[in-house]
């Protein structure tokens, strides 16, 4: 084995145990149903004036005061299913930036949502018929990483009515609900909640298993 070889194996091998490894490797399910690292745009998302998606990049544009939701239009799963998603937030420091993983999407105006908050919160909610109602709401956890350029792994486990929720390995929260009867859709979401200026959240990559 090469000298190169060796330092890559011992690089992979320090990020996994600094809890460094992508989405890729986070999620635990055998069988692969999705996965994306946006070198293209093919990947079946809604594409709009607010999504950016090239180079590696999933890139929410967000206007003052502004959240953005983006259900994956071309894939549906089942009840049991592993979401992992690697959220990088801007190098340059910013007022309150939101990025999360939305989970049992019906349509733009029902689904869940799993999000973490660049002040170190995380939080739970879910829209119903276009309204919101929050389930948990700005929980503090010092597993989400808040320095400016840092990324975040989000992870939401579905199993049947009952899911779990980590960030960078750790598991934050259970709940049980009520997920859509035939199938459902994931997707993610980027909120800014500084009522001054434009920001951008950036994911770098999503995979679904089961």
């Amino acid at each position: 084995m090469n000298t190169r070889r060796i330092a890559l194996l011992a690089f992979l091998v320090s990020a996994v145990a600094l809890g460094l490894a992508p989405a890729a490797q986070a999620c635990e399910g055998t069988q692969l149903k999705f996965s994306d690292d946006f070198d293209d745009d093919a990947g079946g998302w809604a594409l709009n004036n607010a999504v950016e998606i090239a180079d590696g990049n999933f890139t929410f544009a967000l206007e003052p005061d502004d959240m953005q939701a983006n259900l994956n239009i071309s894939h549906t799963v089942e009840e049991n299913v592993d979401i992992c998603a690697d959220a990088v937030w801007p190098k340059e420091e910013n007022g309150i930036l939101g990025a999360g993983i939305l989970f049992w999407g019906e349509d733009s105006s029902n689904f869940f949502q799993f999000g973490i908050l660049n002040n170190g919160k995380y939080w739970i909610a879910r829209r119903q018929d276009g309204r919101w109602q929050v389930i948990v709401q700005n929980m503090k956890s010092d597993a989400i990483k808040v320095q400016p350029g840092s990324t975040n792994q989000l992870r939401v486990k579905a199993s049947g009515n009952h899911v779990s929720f980590f960030v960078n390995g750790d598991e934050l929260r259970e709940l049980r609900g009520q997920p859509p009867a035939r199938g459902w859709r994931f997707g993610l979401s980027g909120d800014n909640f500084d009522k001054q200026a434009s920001e951008k959240i950036v994911f770098s990559s999503v995979k679904v298993t089961d």
